[in-house]
């Protein structure tokens, strides 16, 4: 776990890194070809990284939903045998 926690720490610092340099190239003044180039090279990564991200960060919404539903029935469960044997 600390070592997937590395790996989204670094990436979320090179995504940092690649923003800083697309604001440098919104400040710039006269288009430059290799800028153009490295901008989309830029876009490229940035697109890498964030898709392992997504694929380090899987969704837990589905977990979560199995939880709720096994804890509720769970529930369920011990309130009704617990009258059960209160009622017998």
């Amino acid at each position: 776990m600390l070592r997937q926690q590395k790996t989204l720490a670094f990436l979320h610092e090179e995504l940092r890194t690649l923003a800083l340099f697309d604001r440098v190239r919104e400040y710039a003044i006269e288009p430059d070809p290799a800028h153009e180039r490295a901008y989309a090279a830029r876009q490229i990564r940035q697109s890498q990284i964030m898709a392992e991200i997504r694929k380090l960060n899987p969704p837990k919404r589905k977990y979560r939903n199995h939880t709720r539903i096994s804890s509720a029935v769970l529930l369920l469960c011990a309130v009704g045998s617990t009258i059960y044997y209160l009622l017998k």
